[in-house]
């Protein structure tokens, strides 16, 4: 477990598919909840626990975020890792939009080490709809650059949304942890 001022992150339990299945249930559509065809699905909370059995879940790639209470949060991990082209799709998902500006920090600064120091990769990129704006805005504040959108990419809530992808090098994260050392 690694303890935050505002997190604990943890490997995940089988017991957080609840809390994982509630994120696809409640609340407006994420990226980070779209299929690998970029489509919205609906699992069911066996098949998410089967998800957390599977080997990513079991090689540290996925994780859980809770509070300093010890409630869940948040979900977060790299997916997708693409050792031959270096880089992982990186997914930050928190139930409150107020934890983009505190959790998120500590999070970010945890998975982003996880990617460029522990898997040497070279870029991680991350997927957003338009509609997320504490997720954009998090992303921007620590250094990740806006890479181009698909438009109207997802029909949702009577509206076509956006789909936005912001990436960030290893160099870049490498020159901004130096340049606050």
């Amino acid at each position: 477990m690694i303890t935050g001022e505002h997190t604990h992150i943890r490997f995940p339990e089988l017991d957080d598919a609840f809390f994982v299945r509630q994120l696809y249930v409640a609340g407006p559509k994420r990226a980070a909840l779209l299929d690998s065809r970029r489509e919205p699905i609906l699992p069911t909370t066996p098949e998410i626990q089967k998800t957390l059995l599977r080997k990513g879940a079991a090689q540290g790639l996925m994780y859980s975020v809770e509070d300093t209470t010890g409630a869940l949060c948040g979900w977060c991990g790299l997916r997708g890792i693409n050792y031959e082209a270096q880089y992982a799709e990186l997914v930050l998902l928190f139930v409150d939009a107020a934890a983009y500006d505190t959790a998120a920090d500590e999070v970010l600064t945890f998975l982003l080490g996880q990617a460029f120091t522990r898997f040497r990769l070279y870029k991680v990129l991350v997927l957003s709809l338009d509609t997320e704006h504490a997720l954009m805005h998090c992303l921007e504040r620590h250094g990740f650059a806006f890479a181009g959108a698909q438009r109207r990419a997802l029909f949702t809530g009577g509206d076509w949304r956006d789909l936005r992808t912001y990436t960030l090098k290893a160099t870049d994260y490498q020159a901004t942890r130096t340049s606050t050392t």
